[in-house]
């Protein structure tokens, strides 16, 4: 990727009245950086995420394609990118206007301060520029070890689920919990209908009992083996808690 280049001095000094009238606002914020970068780079930005380190995958490059193409036909443009991360890195695009790059630096301050506020991101690692960087190199480690192939085959089947995820679970930490199959389930009792003795046999047919105690026997059954008990949102995580994953 090509070095990305810093503001220029006219943009430092709008940055600088931005920043003071955001914090006058009442917004509150973590210091925020600001590149510049070509058309070629935020759309490489945006195909990887906004991180400048992912693993190698192929669908980052069929993503850098589609954007790439978008804006060479007038289709779309990028005019910046903000990554969640204390510091914030915000990447303006360098064929902004200037007035562009202002209302855009504008923009990105309220995006701080709603990074750093807002409760769905509380439990945000602003560290993920780090981790995105650990998690490539043990997916490099891992085709070295196993092969490219086989890494990528096994990617391409968690990615095939990237929208069965619990949207929520960025704010709220849930654990999965085992299965309690095995445990005694206790059986629902056959309710007689109430008749003469003489009429018992007639209204409470031993064939008609003893289906229904069958019934509720398999169903005792069915809930004891269920697993999981209840209906779990987050598939991707789940397999990642219970499916017999190979041990790389």
């Amino acid at each position: 990727m090509a070095k990305i280049r810093g503001i220029t001095q006219e943009l430092r000094e709008w940055r600088d009245v931005i920043l003071e009238r955001a914090t006058k606002s009442g917004l509150d914020f973590p210091e925020v950086i600001f590149e510049i970068v070509d058309y070629n780079e935020v759309n490489e930005l945006a195909a990887l995420g906004g991180f400048p380190q992912r693993y190698p995958h192929w669908r980052f490059g069929m993503e850098y394609a589609k954007l790439s193409k978008s804006y060479s036909y007038g289709l779309g443009k990028i005019y910046e990118m903000v990554i969640n991360t204390d510091p914030c890195y915000a990447y303006l695009l360098s064929s902004n206007s200037v007035m562009e790059q202002k209302l855009v630096m504008a923009h990105v301050y309220g995006h701080a301060d709603f990074f750093k506020n807002n409760v769905y991101f509380a439990q945000t690692n602003r560290r993920m520029l780090d981790e995105m960087a650990n998690h490539a190199v043990k997916v490099r480690q891992h085709q070295e070890r196993v092969g490219v192939d086989v890494v990528e085959e096994f990617i391409d089947r968690c990615l095939s689920l990237d929208n069965l995820l619990d949207f929520h679970a960025g704010a709220i930490k849930r654990k999965f919990k085992l299965s309690q199959a095995g445990q005694e389930q206790e059986v629902q009792a056959v309710q007689k209908i109430q008749a003469k003795s003489y009429m018992d046999k007639f209204v409470n047919p031993v064939e008609y009992m003893a289906s229904q105690k069958k019934r509720f026997e398999d169903e005792a059954q069915l809930q004891s083996s269920k697993f999981p008990e209840q209906p779990e949102r987050d598939v991707l995580g789940f397999l990642l808690a219970h499916a017999p994953l190979k041990s790389w």
